[in-house]
């Protein structure tokens, strides 16, 4: 039985309802999708998300930032090499920039010096590159431990990895070390963002997912977050 701390509620969401039906109809495979959701929803309700407790009760906030900062440093390379290949010069310059001055300045990534120099972090993926190119994601997809995907999605994550600098350490148990790190720590930084899910946890973070997309391949103003259908009890005049 979960603890109230995991009870998320029941009450449906606006992600939904109403402005979210394109999303909906991206998701032909839910019936699969929810079974395989349901498996990792179990494995990280007993064995990811405990271990990410441990990790963050274990270790000091200034320790935590900096492993994060860490591997936030060495997402930078496959973050410039891709908007190069998305043809996003200035993102390409400023996250190549980032990683020159944290691996030297900042000691392998484990200060931020560029955010003091202005050179702004932000991410992208080889996904997010095809999609810009006019690639079609297909349907959506949820994988095992992995989570939200997409077809298209899933297609990058074998080339993906030779953008990720930890493939490329030959020993194996160091390199797993390394990857399983990565995971907790990564998992350790999602715990506060858990408490935003409301509704349906599967649809939620499926439009969450979608919705991030569309904005990294169209820009910002690509989606608005989706709306509930109208109620008839906000027509009424508030005085606003």
């Amino acid at each position: 039985m979960a603890d109230a701390g995991d009870d998320w509620g029941e009450a449906s969401t606006p992600f939904d309802r109403g402005g979210a039906a394109e999303f909906e109809k991206r998701d032909p495979w839910q019936g699969f999708n929810r079974k395989i959701f349901g498996f990792n929803d179990f494995v990280d309700r007993y064995a990811i998300k405990p271990t990410a407790k441990g990790y963050r009760w274990i270790t000091p906030q200034w320790l935590d930032d900096t492993v994060t900062r860490f591997f936030s440093n060495l997402a930078d390379i496959g973050d410039s090499i891709n908007y190069a290949l998305q043809w996003r010069w200035g993102e390409a310059g400023s996250n190549l920039g980032r990683f020159t001055v944290n691996t030297t300045l900042g000691l392998a990534g484990l200060f931020d010096v560029a955010s003091d120099m202005n050179l702004n972090n932000s991410d992208t993926n080889l996904d997010v590159t095809l999609g810009r190119w006019g690639v079609p994601s297909g349907p959506y997809l949820v994988l095992p431990i992995l989570g939200p995907s997409s077809v298209r999605d899933t297609g990058t994550l074998y080339p993906s990895a030779y953008l990720w600098p930890p493939t490329y350490i030959d020993d194996d148990l160091t390199r797993y070390g390394v990857a399983a790190l990565y995971g907790i720590d990564l998992r350790a930084d999602l715990l506060d963002l858990e408490k935003n899910i409301v509704g349906d946890r599967y649809t939620f973070i499926r439009n969450a997912y979608l919705q991030r997309r569309l904005v990294q391949i169209e820009g910002p103003d690509a989606a608005a977050p989706p709306l509930p259908d109208e109620d008839p009890d906000m027509n009424g005049d508030d005085g606003w």
